[in-house]
């Protein structure tokens, strides 16, 4: 409640009386009066009166000033509210794509084009940008100055990145980049140019325009490495063979900030897929062969337009001359075989193919730079990038091959890499490196066979079985190649080579051990409920049996011999499967045992036990046919015959996979010793 001037002085006048609070005697005993006071005092009295009423006048004005300020804060917090009202509204139309509104509120406000809407710094353009909004994004540019859009924000982020970061909108970088080219050369707090960031997002149309609008003085030092890391990363092959058919010496530039990594070693981590068309299955392979690609090397522009579907015409001529006639004649080629993404695997094997010309003709010169491109050949190895390897390994000397090769077999032996380490088998001085890699601790190449490999290695291989057969493959394959007189070898802590396989692998086996047993187990019981089944099915006769003969009523139908074939291979495949699942549970589990003995046992069984599942099938559609094909229930034929294939459905999908696993362990080549010299 306030109070109003009068009182103010009322209450100060009494407040300030100036009697109050000086010192009277106590009144005489007796009752008697006190004694007047004497001039001096009365003189004191006055002047403390005068001071009680300047001190009164101050009160009243400090009181004064106190209510302006008071009146001042009262504003500024009305007016900083509204200014925060307005711009959260502007932020939440802008997100909503609504330019009318956002008309409205830039109208009301003149200051809200260039004002910072929203943490960490940023206007209606970065917000518009973030968000992906073209509409507002063509409007505000017509609105804004030029040189507004080199304007970052707190981060360092220029609309342009912004929308490079966000969304990949390949029409608001065109925008942008029309209003002021210069925004694409400005790069963020951590170095990284938009048309970097687009491709580190996987925004590779935006990427590409961009790559076309950035000026190439731009791309000098990490500026220019990171952007080759990330088009390695996108598969974006043909910009990085651009850039570096103008910048060579990219290559050698590390693009961390320790300094540690080039391009190189993003090259050599490359996906092995990419990499080679080796594991294409046989018709695609076929297709691939005869498709025509020029070599990537002329390439002198990069095209950035979105590329549209071929026509017909367009497939036809990827075919090479006097091939593929029969494609040339299928309609919708593209849609029948996928010529367009075996075309484009082919393109990007080219361009890798390139790529490793580039890394042999600057291999020397970064090894003698200091760049460790033995590092490089190791983590190619480590990644099974054998062409990596061989094609950098034929450009280096040859004292410096022998000087690190044998690291680079060392990794491929820790990762089961096996088409890197199938090198060593064409490597002229073999001998002298099965006898030479060691390290502190005495280990030989064996020992290193012999530990366990990484977790995310063996996680590849089906069920545990299977990844101790692995390992076991593995330890016997350089066994091999060991002399027999390094076998023995103890290392530091006295293991020989196979004692170490036994310590390290112990956990995997008993892990192997129990799988195998669980999956014996649950097969034979469907084994054994099989054989039941048929068993009594052998002696149940569909239809009877003729009284005076004996011969079954359906014996000179074909169907019937169906079903008695049937019968009898159903009786003994499970019969069969269920005496190799109890010879997988009866069995002395050593180390051996689960390099052949146990899955050739889990291969019949199952096969066996699929076998059993067919016929059963087949016997039961067929007594199902002799049953109702004269009655008037023959229409339900067809939909039993379609319910009675979804049993064999369910277990193809179920078992195969681990029937299919488990042959190609056992007797896939692993290793290839046909290999040719090198390097």
């Amino acid at each position: 409640m306030s109070t109003s001037r009068g009182d103010l002085e009322q209450y100060s006048l009494i407040d300030l009386d100036p009697l109050e609070g000086l010192h009277r005697p106590p009144p005489c005993q007796g009752g008697t009066a006190a004694r007047p006071k004497s001039g001096e005092q009365l003189g004191e009295i006055e002047q403390s009166s005068e001071s009680a009423n300047q001190e009164s006048g101050e009160i009243e004005q400090s009181s004064e000033s106190s209510h302006e300020e008071s009146g001042e804060i009262e504003q500024s917090s009305e007016s900083s509210h509204e200014e925060s009202g307005w711009k959260e509204d502007l932020c939440r139309v802008i997100c909503a794509n609504s330019w009318s509104d956002t008309k409205a509120i830039l109208d009301q406000h003149p200051n809200a084009l260039t004002a910072v809407i929203l943490n960490p710094g940023r206007t209606a353009i970065h917000v518009a940008a973030q968000f992906g909004n073209i509409t507002i994004v063509k409007e505000l540019l017509q609105l804004l100055p030029r040189e507004f859009l080199l304007t970052v924000d707190s981060y360092g982020l220029t609309a342009l990145a912004l929308a490079c970061w966000y969304n990949g909108n390949t029409q608001i970088a065109k925008c942008l980049v029309n209003k002021n080219s210069d925004i694409v050369s400005i790069p963020t707090k951590d170095d990284f140019l938009p048309v970097t960031r687009a491709f580190e997002n996987d925004f590779k149309e935006m990427g590409r325009y961009l790559y076309s609008a950035t000026p190439l003085e731009c791309f000098t030092g990490r500026l220019g490495s990171q952007l080759l890391r990330y088009c390695f990363q996108a598969q974006c092959f043909d910009i990085a063979l651009n850039l570096l058919q103008q910048r060579e010496g990219l290559l050698l530039v590390p693009y961390d900030i320790e300094g540690k990594y080039t391009p190189i070693h993003e090259i050599a981590t490359l996906n092995t897929v990419i990499l080679s068309p080796s594991k294409l299955i046989f018709w695609k392979r076929w297709i691939y062969d005869y498709i025509n690609i020029p070599s990537t090397t002329a390439i002198n522009h990069v095209s950035v337009d979105i590329q549209q579907e071929r026509s017909q015409g367009d497939q036809a001529k990827l075919i090479e001359p006097g091939h593929g006639l029969l494609l040339r004649f299928i309609p919708s080629v593209d849609n029948f075989v996928g010529v367009k993404k075996i075309q484009e695997l082919k393109l990007l094997h080219i361009q890798v193919d390139d790529l490793l010309l580039l890394v042999c003709k600057n291999a020397g010169k970064a090894f003698n730079e200091g760049t460790a491109i033995e590092e490089a050949l190791q983590l190619a190895a480590k990644e099974g990038n054998v062409e990596f390897v061989v094609q950098v390994t034929k450009v280096i000397p040859d004292i410096l091959v022998r000087r690190f090769i044998g690291f680079c077999f060392i990794e491929a032996l820790n990762y089961r890499q096996a088409r890197v380490f199938n090198l060593i088998h064409g490597l002229r001085f073999k001998n002298g490196l099965m006898t030479s890699v060691n390290d502190d601790d005495y280990n030989t190449l064996l020992h290193k066979a012999a530990m366990k490999a990484p977790d995310h290695v063996l996680n590849h291989i089906y069920g545990p079985t299977l990844q101790m057969q692995r390992e076991l493959q593995w330890f016997k394959e350089v066994e091999g190649l060991m002399p027999p007189s390094l076998r023995g070898v103890r290392d530091k802590n006295g293991l020989t080579p196979k004692e170490l396989f036994r310590e390290s692998h112990r956990e995997l086996m008993k892990e192997g051990e129990k799988w195998i047993k669980e999956t014996a187990s649950s097969c034979s019981v469907v084994g054994t409920l099989i054989v039941t089944i048929m068993f009594a099915a052998a002696f149940t006769i569909p239809g009877g049996n003729d009284q005076n003969l004996g011969y079954p009523l359906f014996i000179k139908q074909p169907f019937f011999m169906v079903f008695i074939f049937s019968t009898i291979i159903s009786f003994l495949s499970s019969s069969t499967s269920v005496l190799m699942f109890l010879a997988v549970l009866s069995s002395h589990y050593s180390e051996e045992k689960f390099l052949k003995s146990l899955p050739t046992k889990l291969i019949l069984g199952l096969s066996f036990l699929f076998m059993s599942i067919v016929s059963m099938i087949t016997a039961f559609i067929s007594a199902t046919y002799l049953m109702l094909h004269h009655t008037n229930y023959s229409w339900g034929l067809l939909p039993i015959m379609i319910l009675a294939s979804v049993p064999i459905f369910l277990f193809v999908v179920s078992q195969f996979p681990l029937l299919l696993h488990t042959y190609v362990s056992t007797y896939g080549d692993l290793f290839d010793k046909n290999v040719k010299p090198w390097p």
